[in-house]
């Protein structure tokens, strides 16, 4: 925890000062601590993301961004402070309990990130993912050595960045300072609503009631975190009152909003929001929009040459327009099966039942299927049914209409490819908390609940806890706890405990991980690591081997056909 803790100072140091610099380039004024840093670590994904491209994001990286934020730190020193003293004020005005539970709360945060990670794509491509980043930078059909691998997200670019892997192998916690920032705005959202009683800060102050779900994905980059949390605030910054900074605002849902798309392609329906600020005051700013014209430019750029890098496809996993010249561009038929309907939906669909199903036979499927989906699932479907009624009679005049709309939208295009409830469930989170707030109202028993809540949350962090009656995944059946050691040193970045072997195949040198409960899974081994039965099942399957491009790693992988099927 402490090292954790530590790690955490740098992030906070270097995101916080990038933030003043980025907002100062988009005109964004009204600065608050969590706002900045966010915009900062959006600076320094989009930095490392460019800097990928010619090489690995180590050390060489690690002085151009210490440097750069010394920079900016010293020309910004003026708004540096006053972001800190506002901090602190803010923390002297709220009360004892809420104090206590704030600080009980980021505690919580800090032990869960020092955890064994529980998301299992931590073991299939996460770790992989930042060591390749960390090695080489982006490797050209990288994905042809792993599919999965040709999913790099923003997010991870972001982490490879603060994994510091050239100090220590045992940092993996990005996901839990965003958490840690996003924790103090709600206690913010919840301390001015017991100042001014705004139902809509109130919304906002319950996210911690979320905890209990939301740290599973703590002790693992997850994208899914950051697309969630980026979510409520944008949802936040859309629905806070328009005055004079109207472009402010639009500015600001737009940063953010590109920053979640290029954490993760599904949140791209965001973009509707700031696109109606944009339409209702198109007028007064049409001769400003310049800048974020740039940056939108700027990270499609980065999201298709990062594709194409990898993959050999710019909008991947959709396998459109590939870049044919290249050598290293992953087999159409390889993308056509695993992308395919049929695979999407397999997690609640048996296979070779999609093709005749109905619409109606998907939806019954998928809200009738066993375990944590079903329960999201009906989740789901009760707050598409109850809010209308909820925004009818208690936010009339707000534009949650507009977000429920949007939910309507993303929902519908999910039920036609992949409608698994971590692409959506930052919607009904969000609805969620609106319901909630309509529940309670009152100070007494709001801060009764939330102390309740964390005790729930503590005992998972410090208690094994059996899942089997939630999900039938034998590798997710376990909770990942504390233990004292952990105060100093954090557990290891992989939950999978394997032997390696080395196996050549062609001129491909690479470790295989040992007795691995999935073919898919290939923990902390060394570069390259992918599992023998994986690429067995590829050769048997699609008649491909992956091979090296030339005569080092950071050349990159292509798909040989193999000798009896050219």
């Amino acid at each position: 925890m402490v090292l954790i803790l530590l790690s955490w100072l740098y992030t906070f140091f270097t995101s916080i000062t990038l933030g003043i610099g980025f907002a100062r380039l988009f005109q964004v004024k009204s600065l608050n601590v969590v706002i900045t840093c966010i915009l900062g670590l959006f600076g320094v994904t989009l930095l490392a993301g460019s800097w990928a491209i010619f090489g690995p994001i180590s050390i060489e990286f690690h002085v151009f961004l210490l440097g750069t934020s010394i920079g900016l730190g010293y020309y910004y020193k003026t708004n540096l402070k006053a972001i800190v003293v506002n901090t602190f004020i803010q923390l002297s005005s709220f009360s004892l309990l809420t104090k206590v539970l704030l600080a009980f709360s980021s505690l919580l945060i800090l032990g869960q990130s020092a955890t064994l990670p529980f998301i299992i794509d931590n073991e299939t491509y996460y770790i992989q993912t930042i060591q390749w980043l960390n090695e080489y930078g982006f490797v050209p059909g990288l994905a042809n050595l792993h599919l999965f691998l040709g999913q790099t997200s923003g997010w991870h670019i972001t982490q490879s960045v603060y994994s510091f892997s050239f100090l220590y192998d045992g940092f993996n916690d990005l996901n839990g300072y965003l958490l840690l920032m996003a924790n103090f705005w709600a206690f913010q959202k919840l301390h001015s609503y017991f100042t001014n009683g705004n139902r809509l800060d109130l919304t906002f102050g319950l996210l911690p009631l979320t905890y209990v779900f939301l740290f599973q994905f703590v002790s693992a980059p997850s994208p899914d975190l950051p697309v969630y949390l980026i979510a409520m605030l944008v949802f936040s910054m859309y629905l806070k009152p328009t005055q004079d900074e109207a472009l402010e605002k639009f500015n600001l849902t737009t940063i953010l909003v590109l920053f979640a798309i290029y954490i993760k392609i599904t949140a791209v329906v965001l973009l509707v929001l700031p696109f109606l600020l944009l339409t209702k005051h198109f007028i007064h700013f049409k001769n400003q929009l310049v800048p974020i014209r740039l940056l939108g430019g700027l990270v499609l750029f980065l999201f298709a040459i990062k594709n194409i890098m990898l993959t050999g496809y710019p909008l991947y996993p959709l396998p459109f327009f590939p870049y044919s010249s290249a050598d290293y561009v992953v087999p159409m038929d390889i993308m056509s099966y695993f992308f395919g309907q049929e695979m999407m939906h397999s997690f609640y669909m048996g296979f070779g039942t999609f093709e005749r199903a109905s619409f109606f036979d998907l939806i019954k499927q998928y809200f009738l299927h066993s375990g944590i989906d079903s329960i999201m699932g009906l989740a789901t479907l009760f707050l598409l049914i109850i809010s209308p009624f909820i925004i009818s009679k208690y936010y009339p005049k707000q534009k949650l209409h507009n977000i429920y709309y949007v939910f309507i939208t993303l929902l519908i295009l999910l039920v036609f490819s992949s409608p698994q409830y971590r692409f959506y469930i930052y919607f009904t989170i969000f609805f969620g908390l609106v319901f909630l707030s309509v529940l309670f109202t009152q100070k007494k028993l709001i801060l009764g609940i939330l102390s309740l809540s964390f005790i729930v949350v503590g005992i998972f962090v410090f208690v094994p806890i059996s899942f089997r009656a939630l999900t039938h995944n034998k590798l997710l059946e376990n909770n990942s706890t504390l233990h004292f050691e952990n105060i100093i040193y954090p557990q290891p970045n992989t939950k999978e405990k394997h032997d390696y072997t080395k196996i050549v195949k062609g001129n491909l040198e690479y470790q295989s991980p040992s007795k691995a409960k999935l073919f898919w899974i290939t923990g902390n081994g060394n570069l390259p690591c992918v599992n023998e039965e994986q690429l067995d099942y590829f050769e048997t399957h699609f008649h491909v081997v992956p091979q090296v491009r030339g005569k080092t790693l950071g050349e990159g992988f292509y798909a040989q056909k193999t000798k009896n099927h050219d």
